[in-house]
């Protein structure tokens, strides 16, 4: 339906359910693209084949429509995601006398297609044989259909009703208007498609993988030939919602996905997964970063293997570090949290360092202010040394330095220095006494 919206986005869509339609319906009413498309869910109560699917539209208010304005119909199968646009465009182009127009396409091996049976090798389409009623010479024939028709709406309507389900599959078959239209000497326009692979069909999990690397292998060529360089494409995946910019550099196993837009200049390092992430102008972000829902500043530095958890906001020029997780917190600029540490539901100023394995304690089981989670605020210039805990509610003051070690319970003033552990106490030869004590018991 994404290129239809793109070829003829007021045209009004139809779309048969039958199985778990309740499923497929929540499904494109939930997919934003669509919301803007003119779409009738039609039920197909029985499936009794194709030609069963466009008779219960062509009976319903949509068809009558469709057929009242004259309108031409295409029918597109639900299980061909690789058409392409182009495809869509030429198969919608007025038929004018044409009772219908037909696309085929030739197949080196044509096994479970319709074949397309000739009045002689290049004459009129006379019919479309199904694999299962055709005879063994017509099975050599390898002109295929694909069930991609454009029909006039009267035609359409009137011939639906003239078909039967007298065939191998007692199904009722909508290329028998093919032979219909034939016989009445309508005239039938044929759309010969030379790349097969946009006609791929997709009916079990592997099918739909192969189809999918197939839309990500286009997705990507279409970015490569705007600027942005892959290193290795061949392991990259990224959604068709994803936005790039000039000059983005993706490296190997890198994955994006959802609403992620990445500017100008960024780097994306090996192997990071984002989703919905926002990264600013010459940003990195290094091997093995995870992010969700996160805002990442111009030249920022992330990683390797930081994780980003949504709500996180990083700001121009900051470092996080290895095995740093950041969770629902705001990260001023220059700010460094170089490794091995927590910051959740926090606000951090601009200018901080924060050593080695720091953590905001966040949660302690009270609601306070109505959230469960309680917050830590870190002003501007401050300094944490190494193996410091902040235990929320708390605020440190502008320029304050906390010495390692501390367990920060209470407010720090501004440009303070906070110590808040045990004081040292050394009792000399009393190991040596310890491994006496340990060796005669």
């Amino acid at each position: 339906m994404s290129h239809v919206q793109e070829v003829s986005p007021q045209s009004p869509i139809a779309v048969v359910v039958g199985h778990d339609r309740e499923k497929v319906e929540a499904a494109i009413r939930e997919h934003k693209p669509f919301a803007a498309l003119k779409i009738s869910f039609v039920h197909q109560q029985e499936q009794k084949g194709t030609g069963h699917a466009a008779r219960v539209v062509m009976d319903s208010p949509w068809g009558a429509q469709m057929t009242k304005s004259k309108s031409d119909v295409l029918v597109l199968p639900g299980d061909l995601p690789l058409i392409t646009s182009d495809l869509v465009r030429q198969m919608l182009e007025p038929l004018g006398r044409d009772a219908l127009r037909l696309l085929t396409c030739q197949l080196s091996d044509p096994t479970g297609y319709g074949r397309v049976v000739r009045r002689g090798k290049k004459g009129s389409v006379l019919r479309i044989v199904e694999e299962k009623d055709a005879s063994l010479r017509e099975k050599e024939i390898q002109e295929v259909a694909v069930s991609i028709y454009t029909f006039q709406s009267a035609f359409l309507r009137y011939g639906l009703t003239k078909i039967s389900n007298k065939n191998a599959q007692g199904e009722y078959y909508l290329t028998d208007l093919i032979a219909q239209a034939s016989r009445a000497k309508k005239k039938v326009d044929v759309l010969g498609w030379s790349t097969p692979e946009d006609l791929r069909g997709v009916n079990d999990p592997w099918e739909l993988a192969q189809a999918s690397r197939t839309l990500n292998e286009r997705c990507l060529r279409d970015w490569a030939l705007k600027g942005v360089k892959f290193t290795h494409p061949w392991t990259t995946w990224i959604d068709l919602s994803v936005e790039l910019e000039e000059d983005v550099i993706i490296c190997p196993g890198a994955i994006l996905t959802g609403t992620t837009k990445i500017a100008r200049g960024a780097q994306i390092g090996p192997r990071c997964v984002l989703k919905n992430v926002t990264v600013g102008k010459d940003a990195h972000l290094k091997t093995g970063t995870v992010a969700e829902d996160s805002i990442i500043g111009e030249s920022a530095n992330v990683g390797p293997y930081a994780h980003l958890r949504p709500g996180t906001v990083i700001g121009a020029k900051a470092k996080i570090g290895n095995f740093v997780e950041i969770k629902k917190s705001k990260i001023g600029e220059r700010t460094s949290i170089a490794h091995l540490s927590y910051v959740g539901d926090a606000e951090v100023g601009k200018d901080v360092n924060i050593g080695c394995g720091f953590v905001t304690c966040n949660f302690d089981g009270r609601v306070i202010a109505g959230e469960r989670k309680h917050r830590t605020v870190i002003e501007d210039g401050v300094f944490l040394g190494s193996d410091c805990q902040a235990v929320a509610p708390v605020r440190i003051g502008r320029g304050a330095f906390i010495a390692s070690g501390s367990t920060i319970t209470e407010d720090v003033e501004a440009d303070a220095l906070a110590i808040a552990r045990a004081r040292q106490v050394n009792k000399p030869g009393y190991a040596k006494k310890l491994r006496a004590d340990q060796e005669g018991g």
